[in-house]
Parts: C-alpha cells; structure tokens; sequence
C-alpha cells in the first residue's frame, strides 16, 4: 500500500486513529456475525424436532442484513466516521429499510406464522413512507418487525436464549443514545460491538435446541437483568465522557 494511498485512507476519517480503528473493528464484526447463524442453518437446522421452514430465506435474508450494513457505512464515511444525530440520508433510508426487510424475512423463514407474517410484511412496506415523511412510527417500526423474528426463532427453538438477541439489542442502543448525546465516538464502536454479539444469541439457541440444551429463562433473565444494571451504573460516568474532537489533516 502507497504511503499516498494510506493517506487518502486516513482522510476518511475525522476521528481519532485508536477510535477509528476500534470503531472499523466493530464494523467488521457486526457485518460478519449474520455468517454464524447461516452457519447454524447448515449445521443444525436438520436436527430441530420443529423445523425451520424456509431455510434458504433465512441465508437470503442474512445475505440483505451484510448489504444493509454497506449503507451505513456509506453514511459513516459521508460524516468522516464522526457519526452524530443527524445521520438522516438516502444511505440511512436504505440502511434502515433492508434491515427490516431482513428481519421480515426471518419472521417468515423460521416459523411462517401468518399473522406475523402478515404483520411484518406490512411494517416492511410501511418504513420507507414513515422513513420519508419523518414520522415517529419509524422508531418503533424497526423494533416490532425484530420482535416478531425473535418470536418466530423461539417457536421453532423453544429456547429463550434466542430473546437475549433483544436485550444486546437494547444495550447497543443504549449506546447509540449516549453517542447522540455526548458525540464520543468509543460509543460509536461500543455501539456496533453489541449489535454484533446480539446476533449471535440466534445461533447459539438454534445450536442449543439441536442438541437438546436449551437455557432457562431464569438464566436469560438474569443476564439481562445484570445487563441493565451494568448499563445503570456505568450511566452518571459514560455522561461524563467529553466529545470525541474532530481530526483534519
């Protein structure tokens, strides 16, 4: 690589190098983590007593969540990777939009309910309108349509470790508020970090119930009751954190 070129590379960013690379990091890894639950498909999907229905929808719907991610990244370099609240771009539509298109895909894979079906197809179709015309549906839209996914793995599954993807979920937007507030890019990457662990609670719980190991409820409770707590205590600190400062060569 060309010192010339290193240093196009490095005008990208707006942020300091050891958070740039933390935050790169953890683009990585969430964009990797849907491999482990094809992975999971392959392996174990034969040996659930309640089979998942459409497996290869799931592979094309883990396939549309990887894309997905290219659109934030987009909208990251679009900011110089110095992400703020105002992050609305036809890059956060799209970003946005195949996410739930993904999700929706997996609420019709795993288990095919009609009804959730039914329900996350229309909020599919919905986001992009809500998306557009600003409207505060979209916040929740997102939220709903990952829900009747998890669902839908947990009917096939029948182990509640597949709901600690919800609970990751929320501590990576637990970071994602703070990010807002403070404009400290560690959250950013923190942020990222927990998506991508989120994911994998699904192919841990399609491996737990492959093999007939399934957690308890009591255990997921826990863990999500110790990540709230965690996340309280760490809150009058994090707030404290100063603004990442911007860095232009």
């Amino acid at each position: 690589m060309s010192a010339n070129f290193r240093q196009e590379l490095r005008q990208e960013f707006e942020i300091p190098g050891g958070v740039a690379t933390w935050v790169l990091f953890t683009h990585f890894f969430v964009l990797a983590s849907p491999l482990a639950l094809i992975w999971a498909i392959d392996v174990y999907a034969g040996k659930l007593s309640t089979a998942i229905v459409h497996p290869t929808l799931i592979k094309l719907a883990s396939s549309i969540y990887i894309g997905a991610i290219a659109f934030e990244v987009a909208q990251n370099s679009a900011d110089r990777w110095y992400l703020t609240g105002a992050t609305r771009s036809v890059a956060d539509l799209f970003f946005n939009a195949f996410m739930t298109l993904a999700f929706c895909m997996y609420t019709i894979g795993f288990y095919a309910n009609t009804w959730m079906s039914a329900v996350a197809l229309v909020l599919t179709i919905l986001y992009p309108l809500a998306y557009i015309n600003n409207h505060p549906a979209q916040r929740g839209i997102g939220g709903v349509v990952t829900l009747l996914a998890t669902l839908s793995l947990y009917f096939v599954t029948g182990d509640p470790t597949v709901f600690l993807f919800l609970s990751l979920t929320g501590l990576g937007m637990y970071f994602i508020l703070l990010l807002m507030h403070q404009h400290n890019q560690w959250m950013h990457g923190n942020a990222a970090f927990f998506f991508g662990v989120a994911f994998l609670a699904w192919p841990w719980g399609i491996r737990n119930a492959a093999v007939g190991q399934p957690n308890s409820w009591l255990f997921v409770i826990a863990v999500t009751a110790a990540i709230a707590v965690i996340a309280a205590a760490l809150m009058p600190w994090l707030r404290k954190l100063a603004a990442t400062p911007r860095v232009r060569d």
